[in-house]
């Protein structure tokens, strides 16, 4: 008995459940699902880059030559299970830290994981699908993570800018000597790209933009198609 409401004790209460925050939390991991899927109707999407083709060799699969540091069809490498792991591990300890001072107070998350990154969930989700989208070897993959990336990036900013008219100067020094997403790393961020202008969201998209049309430019050559429904199914297991 003691066991079980020591349990009961640490599950999140029904209005941490439905705290908004929570399913906002995962929205850009939503839209990463939804783009991450092999959708057929690429094939009806001209490919702005490669003349004649459309856009559906983005499922190919990317080759890596047996590089036992990435993965092939049939393994995991090192790389991607070293980021799902590690990912994992984050958003696992910081979201237990969240859910804690939700119940307690509310007030503003300060120790723990959160004294070495402010946004330390979004860092280990980021992370874990980075793991997830190399180990699917698709370039689509990667433009879902970049999607992601980006969306998450934009997320924290809008908290950030709600968290300094809540907390006004308290916040302010925890960003100044607490890392935004990568840990250890203040970088001192320029007025004109602070959270409260509109700069700093038209230069993510203009990055994300650039970003992807790299990826679109660039891999067409670095992939092979699939023929065997035997592969596919290993491939998107």
């Amino acid at each position: 008995m003691a066991s079980l409401l020591a349990l009961l004790n640490v599950m999140p209460s029904a209005t941490v459940i439905i705290n908004p925050l929570f399913f906002v939390m995962f929205l850009p991991f939503g839209v990463y699902a939804i783009l991450s899927w092999p959708w057929s109707i690429l094939k009806y999407m001209s490919d702005p880059f490669h003349r004649g083709e459309s856009l559906y060799w983005l499922t190919y699969a990317i080759k890596t030559d047996g590089n036992f540091l990435l993965p092939s069809l049939f393994r995991w490498g090192i790389i991607d299970l070293s980021l799902l792991t590690s990912g994992s591990a984050i958003f696992i300890i910081a979201f237990i830290t969240w859910l804690t001072n939700l119940k307690r107070n509310g007030n503003l998350l300060t120790r723990g994981i959160y004294k070495i990154v402010r946004h330390p969930q979004y860092l280990g989700i980021i992370l874990l699908t980075l793991g997830l989208s190399i180990r699917s070897l698709r370039p689509i993959s990667l433009i879902a993570w970049i999607t992601l990336l980006f969306g998450y990036l934009t997320l924290a900013s809008l908290e950030e800018a709600s968290l300094l008219k809540i907390y006004g100067s308290r916040y302010e020094e925890y960003s100044e000597r607490t890392a935004f997403l990568i840990p250890f790393l203040k970088l001192k961020v320029p007025e004109w790209l602070s959270v409260r202008k509109p700069y700093r969201y038209i230069l993510f998209m203009v990055v994300y933009l650039l970003m992807t049309a790299i990826i679109i430019a660039s891999m067409r050559n670095m992939v092979f198609a699939l023929r065997s429904n035997l592969v596919l199914s290993y491939l998107f297991a």
